[in-house]
């Protein structure tokens, strides 16, 4: 057995290694993360919609490993490689050696753990905290449980959920349960006196933003100069957040809820849903806890996307396990173990051959090698001070420059607000041309059209690959006549 789980290892961190190697590991809240751990090296302020265990982790790594981005990758890789023999321990209470040797399979084979196992993401770090805390709680361990459990909020806003819920499935008794929250509120209240210290009021999370009314479609959510969003929103208290949201989570609950369910079984097919169903409802546990943020996504306004779901799955591997062995220890047992196997084959083969498996291989949001070597350019000739006006942060990141959001306004609207906000240049990617914002489609398209453009001026071009172009324009303080090279 102990063959089989280091064997289980060792395909995790081969299969989170061939992906680290072939993908870039950033996507649009990493830039925050290393920002942050850089903060944090300095003693300074980390603001951002983020909580800070992740980046604390980065910047402890970042003291020994150089780079801005490997710190971030290799944190997660570790975790994600741990959270393997996490899973096997928690379902072994259930299921029995055997069969937690399948849930450390479906973990570490898994296409969406594997690919943010590799990325500046808090996904892997929120999960490995998170099954060590369930697994000291099987192990009648309160108080460091709870602790564990706390840190796992510092990491991810849910982790407040797996901390006031995880224990209630414990079966601790009073005292027990009162030392497990006892442990959570050791870490989670000095990290609310932090968060009141670095951002001038008393909160529960650094992303409460995401308690706002839901939004009714994408293009909503793209930020408008001349549209309802402001740039900066008001203040308001939890409370307050609350009561703004709550007619539209009621109005569109139901059928976004049914939305994350489908993205559920899109990240863990009937197959192996069937399992863990079975697993449920034999055994309990605090991996439990673990599943108790589905019904709260639709009360957020968060993307529709499987990486939120994906939080379920090493829980809902556990019990998997767990149905697996239940089932096959009731009649025609040698049958029904060959029949629980196949579906949990069957199951993690459909998860690779289905949108989780597009998304591990194709994870890289963008022509990547192409911003990075605008993002050098921009590196080599821009004031260090400069700052960066793009879609998404990726070009502005690689050149350690100051980004800035490119709104979703009429042609003329976006051009003067580059000049009127002070950015330096402007960044168009052709995928976010196509896709995004077709109306700065003549100023990368349109040779003539550019050269009659005096607000901004073309001082760099990389265009290596079909539509994977990305144009660099310098903000004109003065008009002056654009130029291509």
């Amino acid at each position: 057995m102990r063959l089989s789980l280091a064997l289980a290892i060792a395909a995790a961190a081969l299969l989170r290694g061939w992906l680290m190697a072939r993908l870039a590991g950033i996507t649009m809240d990493s830039p925050l993360y290393v920002t942050m751990a850089e903060s944090l090296q300095r003693g300074a302020r980390a603001s951002g919609p983020a909580h800070h265990g992740y980046p604390a982790l980065v910047a402890l790594v970042g003291w020994i490993v150089p780079g801005r981005e490997l710190p971030g990758r290799l944190v997660s890789f570790a975790a994600g490689v741990l959270l393997v023999p996490l899973v096997e321990r928690l379902a072994r209470t259930t299921a029995g050696p055997r069969w937690s040797l399948g849930a450390a399979w479906l973990v570490a084979l898994h296409p969406l753990l594997a690919v943010y196992s590799t990325a500046v993401m808090t996904e892997a770090s929120f999960l490995a905290v998170a099954g060590a805390g369930f697994l000291l709680l099987m192990r009648r361990r309160p108080l460091a449980a709870g602790a564990t459990l706390g840190f796992s909020y510092l990491v991810r806003p849910e982790g407040i959920v797996y901390a006031a819920a995880a224990p209630l499935f414990a079966r601790l008794g009073r005292r027990g349960l009162a030392l497990a929250w006892l442990g959570s509120a050791l870490v989670v209240a000095p990290y609310l006196g932090y968060l009141r210290w670095e951002r001038g009021s008393w909160m529960l999370s650094p992303k409460d933003v995401v308690v706002r009314p839901v939004f009714e479609s994408r293009g909503e959510a793209e930020w408008r100069i001349g549209g309802p969003r402001p740039i900066a929103e008001p203040h308001r208290s939890l409370i307050e957040r609350l009561r703004w949201a709550a007619p539209s989570v009621a109005r569109r609950y139901l059928p976004h809820l049914l939305t994350h369910l489908r993205l559920l079984l899109e990240a863990w097919p009937w197959p192996l849903l069937l399992l863990s169903a079975v697993g449920l409802a034999a055994y309990r546990g605090p991996p439990i806890a673990g599943l108790l943020t589905l019904p709260l996504l639709p009360a957020l306004a968060v993307p529709f996307d499987v990486r939120f779901t994906q939080l379920l799955v090493p829980w809902l591997a556990a019990y998997a396990a767990a149905g697996g062995a239940w089932a096959s220890s009731r009649r025609w047992s040698r049958a029904v173990a060959v029949a629980s196997a196949a579906l949990a084959v069957a199951g993690l083969t459909w998860c690779w051959i289905g949108s989780a498996g597009r998304v591990a291989v194709f994870f890289d949001d963008g022509p990547m090698p192409e911003m990075r070597a605008a993002g050098a350019w921009l590196k080599e000739h821009a004031r260090p001070d400069a700052t960066v006006m793009d879609r998404k942060a990726y070009v502005a990141f690689f050149a350690g420059l100051k980004h800035v959001q490119l709104p979703n306004d009429d042609y003329d609207t976006i051009l003067s607000y580059a000049r009127s906000s002070g950015a330096d240049y402007l960044v168009i990617e052709e995928y976010i041309v196509r896709q995004l914002r077709p109306q700065l489609m003549p100023l990368v398209a349109d040779p003539a059209f550019r050269q009659r453009e005096r607000r901004v001026r073309l001082v760099h071009l990389e265009a290596g690959r079909l539509h994977a172009g990305v144009a660099v324009f310098e903000v004109m303080r003065t008009p002056a006549a654009g130029t291509s090279p």
